[in-house]
């Protein structure tokens, strides 16, 4: 019977952690968020995949006031078609995804050579420097300028609005167009 009391007044001793040092560790990270490592999130509508979500690092945010998931190291999206193929791409250097409105705000440093690049299925590619997607109307958009390019030209502009597909647009402010040699353009 000693033994046991010896024993059970030992193991609560050990248990003791030292306040200061528990808040040391509170106070080198950040409450109220969450991270996660090499991820890979799927949207679904009427039980089909339709958008692929690959990022390094997730970073959910929890108590801000307005909550939001942020990919601090770059994000690559697959929106995808019915029979799972891929009709469309997105990959950019940061993002952030309000979970309340539905909107997702991508970034990249264009002055850096890096921009936010949506490619579509038809050859065509979307570079600007910010992107704005909104869940819930299926639709991307910016007031930033862009450059597509098609095989057959590139096109430059302030504004652009589209399904999230990347299939059909709008531009806002065309500011340049140029023909392309399409043997010229593939070399």
């Amino acid at each position: 019977m000693k033994y046991l009391v010896f024993i059970l007044i030992l193991t609560t001793a050990a248990c003791v952690n030292d306040l200061a040092e528990v808040n040391e560790l509170f106070e080198k990270t950040e409450t109220g968020t969450e991270v996660a490592k090499n991820i890979e999130m799927l949207y679904s509508d009427s039980a089909v995949v339709r958008v692929r979500i690959i990022g390094p690092t997730l970073v959910r945010h929890l108590e801000a006031e307005k909550p939001y998931d942020e990919f601090p190291d770059g994000v690559h999206v697959d929106f995808l078609e019915r029979d799972g193929t891929v009709s469309s791409t997105l990959d950019a250097q940061h993002a952030e995804r309000f979970t309340r409105e539905n909107l997702v705000i991508v970034r990249s440093n264009i002055t850096q050579g890096v921009p936010v690049i949506l490619k579509n299925d038809q050859g065509e590619k979307l570079e600007t420097s910010e992107l704005i997607w909104d869940e819930g109307d299926g639709k991307v958009y910016t007031d930033k300028f862009v450059k597509i390019t098609k095989p057959e030209e590139i096109i430059f502009a302030y504004g652009f609005t589209a399904k999230q597909d990347f299939s059909q647009y709008t531009l806002q402010k065309v500011v340049g167009r140029v023909k392309v040699d399409e043997k010229e353009f593939k070399n």
